[in-house]
């Protein structure tokens, strides 16, 4: 483990944690509230323990293959950040009346893939490194 992808990983890490406790804290806002069907509630807490899933196999991919440089775990961890960051953002478009009204919200999630995204900069920098020195050798 290298200071670049400890510190890669360290941003990647702090995304999806902020991503879980974010979406955490407004599960109790959702759960229970009488405007949504029980049924529409079943779908947010199940949605968030899918999403948290997801958060956590990223983290891992984080400390574990992408600290090794492997380019499985960069594709697969672009992917499944990708699903996890910006579905927010798909769904906006697809339910546009549903969306959170508060806007600051949105600005919020925008500043969270930034933050993933500079930790998968990172990783793909040193994973493109690693090739440029074994194609020379």
């Amino acid at each position: 483990m290298n200071s670049n992808t400890r510190t890669a990983a360290i941003w990647l890490t702090g995304s999806c944690t902020i991503q879980i406790l974010g979406y955490l804290i407004a599960l109790p806002g959702h759960v229970g509230d009488p405007t949504w069907s029980w049924h529409a509630q079943f779908h947010l807490v199940l949605g968030d323990f899918w999403l948290a899933g997801l958060d956590i196999l990223i983290i891992i991919l984080a400390w574990g293959p992408l600290q090794k440089l492997e380019r499985w775990s960069f594709w697969a961890a672009l992917v499944g950040f990708m699903f996890a960051q910006l579905g927010h953002f798909a769904s906006v478009l697809l339910v546009f009346d549903g969306r959170p009204p508060e806007t600051w919200y949105h600005f919020a999630l925008g500043l969270n893939v930034l933050i993933g995204l500079v930790g998968l900069y990172m990783f793909w920098g040193a994973i493109s490194a690693k090739r440029s020195k074994h194609e020379k050798d």
